[in-house]
């Protein structure tokens, strides 16, 4: 049996689901899989907040943390650096990064120096500049067969990571890579290809809980810049951010207002988002955001008019469709597609990893 100690780096919606989900299957795991998978810490922004050397923690510890991760329990004085190297009484340590921001960083480069192996979901950390030695590392180990895992970076639970290596490493050549690789945006724009008013469809996917709590976290189009930036770099290109044009959906005069002023005076952008998708619905196409990636180190992140006749272009509702046209699925490229966000799928396809990295350690 092999003694798998998890150091679980944020605790909320998505930290939270990876938290219950262990709970739920360890004993599965253990039976199937000869893995003993255990949380042997949890940690926020300011360190540890439950700790067990050569242990695990409390259930009912994690059971609480899970369900309470927006009420911030008080750090324990262990910052966030040292905690791996306070794991004892383990073959493999991993930690899973389900926080949000570069604030990690620093963590996950000194588990790795460690011998620990990283999984994240937050994109923030493999996104910073080429400048800076932390990204350079953890891409170091960001190959196949190494120890950084990162899945749930580009499509929450969906094989698009894994797809993306299985082409390379085989020998295939990616030509192009075309994704509508948020969920929110796919909810906004199937409404608006209905009829609906750009901002009645945001107002609505606000309500219904496919945006952050304010929508231009979403519309400025920064978190499909970080998933394009990651698949550009998984294919071996040296890119960065800033050089990546994205389409920005937040009018200048809205983007420091308060939310509410913001939903209330969005409507400026009706008439011209409802001008785009009829001119996209009279060439029998729909009106998408997505990301692009092409042969000549191109990547552009916004609105695009995508014939209805492809998957992307049929896409309906908050699912994420990513297709990889390959020098072998040129005419036919290859597709996958389904839910791209929500915290199940998420914590889900972080752990997919976690028992995948702690098979090869």
């Amino acid at each position: 049996m092999k003694r798998v100690a998890l150091v679980q780096v944020g605790y909320g919606v998505v930290g939270g689901a990876v938290i219950s989900q262990v709970l739920e299957l360890r004993e599965h795991w253990r039976e199937s899989l000869g893995l003993d998978v255990r949380i042997a810490a949890v940690a926020g922004r300011d360190g540890a907040v439950a700790i067990e050397q050569g242990g695990e923690i409390d259930a009912n510890v994690l059971r609480s943390l899970s369900r309470n991760g927006k009420n911030r329990p008080q750090a324990l004085g262990i910052p966030l650096m040292e905690i791996t190297r306070q794991i004892k009484d383990a073959d493999v340590v991993i930690v899973s990064d389900a926080a949000a921001g570069e604030g990690p960083t620093d963590c996950l480069v000194d588990a790795l120096e460690y011998g620990a192996g990283v999984v994240l979901s937050n994109k923030a950390p493999l996104s910073l500049p080429w400048s800076d030695p932390r990204v350079r590392t953890l891409w170091s180990h960001a190959k196949s067969g190494g120890r950084v895992r990162y899945e749930a970076t580009a499509g929450a639970g969906l094989p698009v990571i894994s797809t993306l290596r299985t082409l390379l490493d085989t020998g295939d050549e990616v030509l192009e890579i075309t994704g509508a690789l948020s969920g929110t945006m796919g909810a906004i724009f199937s409404e608006v290809a209905g009829g609906m008013p750009f901002s009645e469809a945001v107002t609505r996917a606000k309500e219904l809980g496919y945006t952050e709590p304010d929508p231009r976290d979403d519309l400025s189009g920064l978190d499909v810049a970080r998933k394009a930036l990651i698949l550009a770099r998984t294919m071996g290109r040296d890119l960065d951010l800033d050089v990546i044009p994205v389409q920005s959906l937040v009018p200048d005069r809205l983007v420091s207002v308060d939310v509410d002023t913001f939903l209330d005076e969005l409507d400026m952008s009706d008439a011209e988002i409802a001008r785009l998708a009829q001119e996209a619905g009279a060439r029998r196409s729909s009106l998408k955001y997505v990301a692009s990636l092409k042969e000549n180190n191109a990547v552009e992140v916004g609105l695009r008019s995508i014939p209805r006749s492809t998957v992307l272009g049929a896409l309906q509702g908050p699912e994420n469709v990513v297709s990889f046209r390959t020098r072998r699925y040129d005419d036919y490229p290859t597709v996958v597609s389904g839910p791209g966000a929500g915290a199940d799928v998420t914590a889900a396809g972080m752990l997919g990893d976690v028992l995948a990295l702690a098979r090869d350690m």
